[in-house]
């Protein structure tokens, strides 16, 4: 990662862990996005049962409601590699 501005304070003891077993120290994992040919709806589920507290609540994190409102088909709009 490259700091674009301001400054980046932390420790740089590596000795250093909490009560629970956890190192404090930043990681990067770079990921590749990718989506299955299935709805919105199914591609957030990703095979699980549908709970619909969990659902919405995964909807308002990620800030997909008015993006789902747009949509003629909502959250069952396909998607995929088209």
């Amino acid at each position: 990662m490259t700091l674009v501005k301001g400054r980046i304070i932390m420790m740089k003891e590596p000795s250093r862990i909490d009560e629970n077993g956890f190192m404090h120290a930043i990681s990067y994992a770079a990921q590749t996005p990718w989506l299955r040919h299935q709805s919105i709806k199914d591609n957030i589920l990703f095979g699980y049962p549908f709970d619909e507290e969990r659902y919405n609540a995964v909807i308002e994190c990620c800030a997909l409601k008015q993006d789902l409102e747009t949509l003629e088909d909502g959250d069952a709009t396909e998607i995929g590699a088209r």
